[in-house]
């Protein structure tokens, strides 16, 4: 049996990194989360066997090594033995890679969540909801989020996850400027800034009841263009600038909001109308160098 699967990208309309606890080595943050239709593609085939077992390729040979899908699996197979009546696949998974790396969408994450839900259903659902959520747990700090559906809230080091109700039909249009960001190194700069500056330093300036009831009204907050709306705005240093022009002609162009979307460097803006979703992408691509846009429908 052959499947094709596209995946989902996740952009974060509004995010808060606290500071480390004592003694972690993570910082816990609260998101927003909002699944797009946009991401990579899976192509998979399966078939019975009476031992398990597992191959990945890819059109980005590199990527393969370590590879969250690899892993999602790993996970899977570790949580589910053999058991009497329960059926063994040989699986072998083509990743087709179409979004970048370090561009905070989560196209990683993504990929795994959409394996373990695809693992959990060839293999008639020996997981319940929250025993997927703890598999998922254990691939990455995003991958909770994927095996959901719909907007969440995500606190904690991502296990956290709270479904909320789909808001009304949105768009949004992502830009891709000509950098990426190591989100290693964009938390060693927040890390800094806030002890240099405190650790409120770097906070939204907006909260997130303001953002949800904008997403609720499709109505652009006042002050949106001075608006931060993600910690990680303040550690773009010399990218800012570019980071403040593409949000700006977003905004100009009637987006509700518009942000960094991660760690970065994917700047999004989020529309009642696909239509201005699509015309936003069209003049980004013509007034800025280097821009790689996309238009996707909000889940």
């Amino acid at each position: 049996m052959r499947l094709t699967i596209e995946t989902r990208t996740k952009i974060n309309a509004w995010l808060r990194v606290l500071p480390k606890e004592k003694g972690s080595t993570l910082h816990g943050l609260e998101s927003l989360f909002l699944p797009i239709a946009l991401g990579d593609r899976l192509i998979v085939d399966t078939s019975l066997s009476e031992t398990q077992g597992f191959l990945l390729s890819s059109n980005r040979p590199d990527l393969v090594p370590g590879n969250t899908v690899q892993q999602a699996w790993n996970a899977f197979v570790d949580s589910c033995p053999p058991a009497p009546g329960r059926p063994s696949f040989q699986i072998e998974v083509h990743l087709d890679k179409r979004i970048p790396e370090q561009t905070g969408l989560g196209a990683g994450s993504g990929d795994a969540g959409t394996m373990l839900l695809l693992l959990n259903r060839l293999h008639g659902f020996p997981f319940n909801r929250s025993q997927l959520h703890a598999i998922a747990c254990q691939v990455g700090s995003d991958v909770p989020f994927f095996v959901e559906s719909g907007p969440c809230i995500v606190r904690g080091t991502g296990d956290q996850v709270e479904t909320l109700p789909r808001f009304p039909h949105l768009s949004c249009c992502i830009a891709l400027p000509g950098f990426r960001v190591d989100t290693r190194n964009a938390y060693g700069l927040l890390d800094s800034a806030m002890a240099a500056n405190g650790t409120s330093a770097a906070d939204p300036s907006v909260s997130l009841e303001f953002v949800l009831e904008a997403l609720q009204r499709l109505e652009p907050f006042p002050g949106s263009e001075a608006s931060r709306l993600n910690s990680f705005e303040a550690t773009l240093g010399e990218n800012t600038v570019g980071f403040l022009n593409i949000r700006s002609m977003l905004l100009t162009s009637g987006a509700v909001l518009a942000g960094l979307s991660g760690s970065g460097s994917a700047v999004f803006g989020i529309y009642a109308e696909r239509a201005a979703a699509e015309a936003a992408a069209l003049e980004l691509q013509r007034r800025v160098s280097a821009v790689r846009t996309f238009v996707a429908e909000i889940l």
